[in-house]
């Protein structure tokens, strides 16, 4: 439910700026469709191949229970599979409904940190996506189907909240004026990615990934890093 009314929220925020670049609120609209099922597919879609190694690991655990790996393995989503997962259902949105990509970008990036944050706030909630434990600062769940209930974890959601709405302010004045799409998928990711990485080190959740000696987000993080700042130096010139 956290989700849906995040993307409800962004897509109600975005209308505010859509006539601006000749979206309608009909297009608003199918623009949060198709990043909600793009959002939820990447997302799950890297849960899953996060998840299989350790599936393959816990095997017999699973082997009488087909049900039970299916939901280990598609339990849950991983923010970057769903960011990905946004951009390519916002591009099918523009090329089925002959829309242009550049514009929908600068209509969707600055709300895509809000957003995120808000979607955070779900994650909160159920109690996935903690902390480590901190006697002084973590937060205990009572009733969470996920973390371990009666131990003070550090609320990272929140953290990661937090970060979101400071990105979405600082986006949403500099995109007041138009700007390009890369500009604003660099200042959103950037600071995100910068963010991620270290918020990884005070996570106290087992079902992240390890990549070599980094979890799975934070070497994702480095690739987004690597990306952006390639693209600006060599410039996009296909959405810009």
């Amino acid at each position: 439910m956290v989700g849906l009314a995040a993307l409800i929220i962004g897509a109600a925020v975005a209308a505010l700026r859509a006539k601006k670049y000749c979206l309608k609120d009909t297009d608003v609209i199918l623009c949060a469709t198709f990043a909600g099922i793009g959002l939820v597919s990447g997302g799950v879609i890297l849960y899953a191949i996060v998840q299989t190694p350790r599936l393959v690991q816990h095997w017999a655990h699973f082997s009488d229970n087909f049900l039970m790996a299916l939901q280990f393995l598609f339990g849950g989503m991983v923010f970057y599979g769903g960011l990905f997962g946004t951009f390519l259902g916002l591009w099918l949105f523009a090329r089925i409904f002959k829309q242009d990509f550049g514009n929908i970008l600068r209509v969707t990036v600055p709300v895509m940190p809000l957003t995120h944050g808000i979607m955070r706030l779900g994650c909160f909630a159920a109690g996935c996506c903690h902390g480590i434990i901190h006697e002084t600062l973590g937060i205990a769940f009572t009733r969470s189907p996920v973390a371990a209930n009666g131990v003070p974890f550090l609320p990272v959601p929140l953290f990661e909240t937090a970060m979101n709405l400071i990105i979405f302010a600082i986006i949403w004045q500099f995109s007041k004026k138009p700007r390009k799409p890369l500009h604003l998928i660099c200042l959103y990711a950037i600071p995100y990615a910068i963010g991620r990485f270290a918020l990884e080190f005070l996570r106290g959740d087992a079902a992240r990934g390890t990549i070599l000696t980094l979890s799975t987000s934070q070497f994702i993080s480095i690739l987004v890093m690597l990306a952006c700042a390639i693209a600006l130096i060599l410039g996009d010139r296909k959405i810009a």
